[in-house]
């Protein structure tokens, strides 16, 4: 072909760069908005799961505390630390995901990691003593924060605006209800069987995921398919003169180096990932602190067991699916009564934050309710009513935050996320460990009225940027 012996002489490389990327907006095959929606769907579920696997394993031995201290020789409160270190690795890890996964692609940041997690979990399911314990719990921690940081940049990849809002209330399912479930369930892993078994199901578990994603999960990272495709057509073609977006003049460690800082960019001066994110650590510490807190709000208030403790976790988890519910009717009631004209014109994003505007003072309520009404003389299905309001009302401050946050960043919402993200794990360990002894020093009501009162501080934080 007279075209292609063109394209390998010499004098070619002296030819201005041709620069590839996506011919056909609608069609090409290099953005993943225009894949089917059975395989956009089919990549959702994988991602689904792998987030509900590894955020399932993040508090499943939170519950585990007594059994666990006794056979390591430690106190409850040391023990904390085996949940509370996993989170301070989420929190590690999270700096780093989010630009290795605009640099690398998602495929090999999600997958890479993964590995080590299981081996990690592994060895947490053997583990030989306390040391050994933290250590592997740590390190299982970091290599988990991918699944639990970048998602968001995945549906950004895979969506536009008007199909995330109507898919990321279900998908925000998997971040929440995972670390809320596995106590329930760990609790009666316990009884049956031993602690150590909270491991190795959480090990099955995210195994199982894991395969599935190696086998099935595609990039979807569209500047990394076009920099794939660019290598094609330098090998096809026999010339360098091919470039794309993705390729810098800078070399690829000067480039990781310089995106290595956008998250703490982020949390330091964009005004919203900081008010924002200070709003969504606040709802993470309320949430792992009710991890050791329930045992004190319910079994030692009204002697109940572990397992009808437990129930206080599933009151949240139909909160969070009555949020779910509730999302996009809120959303079709505020487009109904607009105006013709502005029916006409796109919504802006901040449209986004209705619903957190709506729950947020329900989030302080419940924790005031939940913490004012816990007494022996009351009935304990007031504050298991409590926890219901508590699951709907975190739930739509999380999912219209993150809604709102992948829409202004796209793409690169990954560091902006995993910014926030870092934050609020970071936090949220160190409260870990505190809450016991907060609880057993100030008891029940007063440990609830601060929480509440973090709550009533974040209140006005959707409507200021609204």
């Amino acid at each position: 072909d007279e075209d292609l012996i063109k394209e390998k002489r010499p004098d070619d490389e002296s030819k201005d760069k041709i620069s590839v990327s996506c011919e056909d907006k609608q069609n090409d095959q290099a953005d993943p908005h225009n894949w089917s929606n059975g395989k956009r769907l089919w990549t959702t579920a994988i991602l689904f799961l792998l987030v509900f696997s590894q955020g399932w394993v993040s508090a499943c031995d939170s519950n585990i505390a007594k059994p666990a201290s006794k056979e390591l020789h430690v106190s409850q409160t040391t023990e904390t630390l085996a949940t509370a270190l996993f989170l301070l690795g989420i929190s590690a890890g999270s700096l780093v995901v989010g630009p290795l996964s605009e640099e690398l692609g998602r495929n090999p940041v999600y997958l890479v990691p993964s590995m080590f997690y299981l081996c990690f979990t592994l060895g947490d399911a053997l583990t030989p003593n306390f040391g050994a314990q933290i250590t592997f719990r740590f390190l299982a921690g970091v290599s988990a924060s991918p699944a639990l940081s970048i998602y968001g940049g995945s549906l950004a990849d895979l969506y536009t605006t008007e199909e995330r809002e109507k898919l990321w209330p279900f998908f925000a399912l998997s971040p929440l209800l995972s670390p809320i479930l596995a106590p329930v369930a760990a609790a009666w892993i316990e009884d049956y069987l031993s602690w150590r078994w909270v491991y190795w199901i959480g090990l099955a578990l995210s195994g199982g995921v894991y395969l599935l994603a190696f086998l099935c999960l595609p990039e979807t990272f569209s500047p990394m398919i076009i920099q794939w495709r660019t290598h094609h057509l330098r090998q096809l073609t026999g010339s360098d003169k091919y470039t794309c977006d993705l390729e810098g003049r800078d070399s690829l460690g000067k480039r990781l180096a310089q995106n290595l800082s956008q998250p703490a960019k982020f949390f330091t001066t964009e005004p919203v990932i900081i008010t924002l994110g200070f709003y969504l650590i606040v709802v993470y510490v309320v949430i792992f602190t009710f991890l050791n807190g329930f045992e004190f709000i319910f079994t030692d208030t009204y002697g109940l067991s572990p397992g009808e403790t437990g129930l206080a976790f599933l009151g949240i988890c139909i909160g969070a699916l009555i949020s779910t519910a509730l999302t996009p009717l809120i959303g079709h009631f505020f487009k109904n009564t607009s105006t013709t004209e502005e029916k006409s014109q796109e919504q802006p994003s901040e449209h986004l934050l209705i619903p957190a505007i709506i729950a947020s003072p329900f989030f302080a309520i419940s924790i005031f309710w939940l913490g004012w009404t816990n007494y022996k003389s009351i009935s304990y299905w007031s504050d298991y009513a409590a926890t219901i309001l508590f699951g709907y009302s975190m739930t739509a401050i999380f999912v219209s935050s993150y809604s709102y946050i992948i829409n202004i960043y796209g793409t690169w919402s990954s560091s902006a996320l995993g910014s926030i993200t870092m934050a609020r794990y970071f936090v949220a360990s160190g409260m870990l460990v505190a809450a016991r002894p907060m609880y057993q020093g100030i008891g029940v009501h007063w440990s609830l009225t601060f929480l509440g009162c973090l709550g009533l501080l974040c209140l006005p934080v959707p409507f200021l940027i609204y």
